[in-house]
């Protein structure tokens, strides 16, 4: 159920009674930018720790428990050019607890506090939580380096976009060296007037209560910029190679394709099936012939992000195995291009993909997730078609999709043999 409370402020009420909890989400929209989302990255942690009412950590435990161990965080998700910045509350149902007060009207009433009435000195964020946050982000940012998988990743998304779609949810070191506690708070001001606002609300609860309640939460009325979700990249002339040098014997080499799939159409459910056959599953060709037959690799898998056309393949494997751990990844794909899988593999992971999708029916988190992106595209999906398309794709199906594939990027972390992980 969706309703408009204002101009760019909507409410997604998604009754139900499989759970015991209610779930309440404010979710902030805005175009994703380099400077933005490390602002908004900053903001996520400075946010969630105190507000004038609850001014620090112990004061919002004992409101959590208040409400019957509820749970309360912020958090951060990139899609395509848009980035979303999260409030999330978890309460008990009230149905099921004998409570003397409703769980969701004080769920609202500290969200509010929360989002509109921070932890201030005087027009500015308190000033020693911002030093203290934004130094520990600083230190987060600096420990990168030493999470090879994660740094490896991120060389390659940078060697692959070579814009602002290169930068993560959390944004970049260079841009929070920048940010000054009064920036801070504008950006904060900023955001609260001028994002795109939906509020998701998940349980089994009382329409009318949850829309007063949600009506209350003081965001203005706002025109919103036209977000586009999907980035489109054009095609590379010629392959981008980085390789460093690192102390460490399992080198990661990954691998950046173009990965262009018309999302209005069915394609995007082979893609969906390709990548699980490709390295998505547990019974992917990376997984079952790379890292188990061949014992080439300590984790070998692929991830598809369709809202900005990437696919990419992340492997660790020893120094002494990157000749051979090359060629038979790419190997994967070529056979997989060739029709060379069987039946069963193919409905192996079709059944794998439609198992975890119902499987995470039965996730709040999950259900929210789909939802917020359902509403970023203005669609509403649904359940028993994603299943049934997934069901239908056929091995020409696959090897069609796979065909679309285009390696635009590889990005080598190596070290000496005798180094360390």
């Amino acid at each position: 159920m969706d309703y408009s409370l204002r101009p760019g402020v909507k409410l997604h009420i998604i009754p139900t009674n499989q759970f015991k909890t209610t779930q309440i989400v404010v979710n902030l929209t805005t175009k994703h930018e380099k400077k933005s989302s490390t602002y908004r990255s900053l903001l996520a942690n400075v946010l969630e720790l105190a507000s004038m009412k609850y001014p620090d950590q112990n004061k919002i435990a004992k409101q959590m428990a208040y409400l019957y161990g509820a749970r309360f965080g912020t958090d951060l998700e990139k899609y395509g050019q848009v980035h979303c910045f999260r409030y999330m509350l978890r309460l008990p149902n009230e149905r099921y607890i004998d409570a003397d007060q409703s769980l969701v009207v004080a769920g609202f009433d500290f969200l509010k506090e929360i989002i509109f009435n921070p932890l201030k000195n005087g027009d500015q964020f308190n000033k020693a939580l911002f030093i203290r946050e934004k130094n520990n982000m600083i230190a987060d940012f600096k420990s990168i380096k030493e999470d090879r998988q994660t740094y490896a990743l991120q060389q390659l998304v940078d060697l692959y976009f070579n814009n602002e779609q290169a930068t993560p949810s959390y944004g970049q070191l260079d841009e929070l060296k920048k940010i000054t506690n009064q920036s801070l708070t504008r950006y904060h001001q900023k955001m609260l007037a001028e994002d795109q606002v939906d509020i998701f609300v998940l349980g089994n609860v009382d329409k009318e209560v949850i829309i007063t309640k949600a009506s209350e939460l003081r965001f203005m009325e706002r025109t919103g910029e036209n977000l586009k979700l999907f980035y489109q990249q054009a095609l590379k002339d010629e392959v981008l190679v980085k390789t460093e040098q690192a102390n460490l014997t399992q080198a990661k080499y990954n691998l950046a394709y173009h990965f262009d799939v018309n999302q209005q159409s069915d394609e995007k459910y082979a893609a969906i099936v390709f990548n699980a056959l490709l390295g998505a599953t547990p019974l992917s060709k990376l997984f079952v012939n790379v890292r188990e037959k061949a014992s080439l690799a300590y984790y070998a898998s692929s991830n598809y992000s369709p809202t900005n056309q990437l696919l990419t393949i992340q492997t660790g494997i020893d120094n002494t195995n990157l000749v051979k751990a090359k060629k038979i990844i790419l190997q994967q794909i070529t056979d997989i291009q060739a029709g060379k899988f069987s039946d069963l593999e193919l409905n192996s992971v079709k059944k794998y993909l439609v198992n975890t999708f119902e499987a995470s029916l039965d996730s709040p988190r999950a259900i929210l997730n789909k939802a917020i992106l359902n509403a970023l595209l203005g669609r509403n999906a649904n359940q028993l078609e994603w299943i049934k398309k997934v069901k239908d794709v056929t091995k020409i199906d696959v090897i069609n999709i796979a065909k679309k594939l285009n390696l635009q990027a590889t990005f080598l972390l190596a070290g000496e043999p005798d180094g360390k992980n």
